[in-house]
C-alpha cells in the first residue's frame, strides 16, 4: 500500500489568501490545492529533464531569435532589421502587450 508523505511550511498571508479561494472555489481541501500545484511543479520540472537540448521549445526561440536577427543585419537592405524591429513594436502595442511608445525625438532632456 502506498503511503503519502506529510510536509509542514509556512506560507505568506497572500499566498494563504489565494489557496483559501482555491479551496473554496474548487470545493476541495487546502491540501488538495497545494498537492496540485506541487505535482504540477514537478511534472513540469520532469517534463523538462526528459526534453533534449533540441526539442526545448525555449532553446528554439532564442536560436530563431538570433539566426534572424543575424539574418536581417546582414541583409542587402541595410534598413530591413530596423524596418522590422518596428513592425514588431506596432504588433506588441496593438495587442496590448507592451505601453505605446511616447511620440517624439529619441533625446532626453
Amino acid at each position: 500500500m502506498q503511503r503519502h508523505h506529510r510536509f509542514v511550511t509556512y506560507v505568506t498571508p497572500l499566498i494563504a489568501e489565494w489557496i483559501r479561494k482555491q479551496s473554496d472555489e474548487r470545493r476541495v481541501s487546502a491540501s488538495i490545492v497545494i498537492g496540485d500545484c506541487i505535482f504540477e511543479a514537478w511534472h513540469r520540472a520532469t517534463e523538462a529533464d526528459l526534453r533534449t537540448p533540441a526539442t526545448d521549445p525555449v532553446r528554439q526561440n532564442i536560436f530563431i531569435t538570433v539566426a534572424l536577427d543575424a539574418l536581417l543585419t546582414h541583409h542587402p537592405h541595410a534598413d530591413l532589421r530596423e524596418k522590422t524591429v518596428a513592425a514588431y513594436q506596432r504588433r506588441l502595442e496593438r495587442l496590448g502587450i507592451v505601453a505605446p511608445r511616447p511620440q517624439g525625438g529619441d533625446d532626453e532632456a
